[in-house]
């Protein structure tokens, strides 16, 4: 009898959707000037303008299409213990961002929601492909420094492995969704982008149960 071959599993899997909405090029061009008459001082210093946490209610018709396409990616990825599809009328809380040269965002995980991410209106490269410009969204090894603390020099030849203990990072594109788990931390690193970027930010909760 031959011997099997050993079989590796990839277990307690993070997962997180990249997505292109599909009409940005109209949305984008009308909420620009919204966020930025909207956001203000943030109060933290280095991490760029924000509004509060109401774009829902004053971005209008392309708001309301950004997140009809954010709750279907976010059901598309859900689902029961049992692995059934479902269908929730998640709550959004969102709020929109302006960060200039030099700006950046802290690390930091969602507390109270059950999916959360970015949207970006302006990615701020003005099409330059420079990966000097830094800026990229940045998600945080939930397990922190412990996968890479016995043998910093090695790693795991598994998807995703490389990384461990460390960050995986995104660049960002005008019309990309981000969406990933709200305990993952996610942040973005240092911007020096020639233009403005301006981002949608976003929590999905879960409805409570009736």
């Amino acid at each position: 009898m031959p011997t099997p071959k050993p079989q590796t599993r990839n277990l307690f899997t993070t997962p997180v959707s990249v997505h292109f909405l599909p009409v940005a090029a109209e949305v984008n061009g009308d909420l620009r000037p919204l966020v930025l008459e909207k956001a203000q001082a943030n109060g933290s210093r280095g991490q760029g303008l924000r509004s509060a946490n109401d774009f829902e209610s004053w971005g209008g018709a392309h708001a309301q299409t950004l997140f009809r396409v954010v709750r279907d990616l976010a059901n598309a990825h859900t689902s029961t213990r049992s692995g059934a599809r479902v269908t929730l009328d998640w709550t959004i809380r969102s709020w929109a961002s302006v960060r200039h040269k030099g700006d950046y965002q802290e690390l930091a995980a969602r507390p109270g929601a059950f999916w959360s991410g970015v949207y970006y209106v302006d990615d701020g490269y003005a099409k330059s492909d420079d990966e000097a410009l830094g800026g990229e969204c940045e998600l945080a090894d939930p397990r922190g420094p412990l996968p890479a603390m016995i043998a910093p020099q090695l790693a795991y030849r598994v998807p995703g492995g490389l990384t461990a203990g460390q960050t995986e990072i995104i660049r960002p594109q005008s019309g990309m969704i981000v969406l990933h788990p709200s305990w993952l931390a996610r942040g973005e690193r240092r911007y020096d982008g020639p233009a403005q970027r301006i981002t949608v930010e976003f929590d999905l909760v879960v409805p409570p149960p009736g």
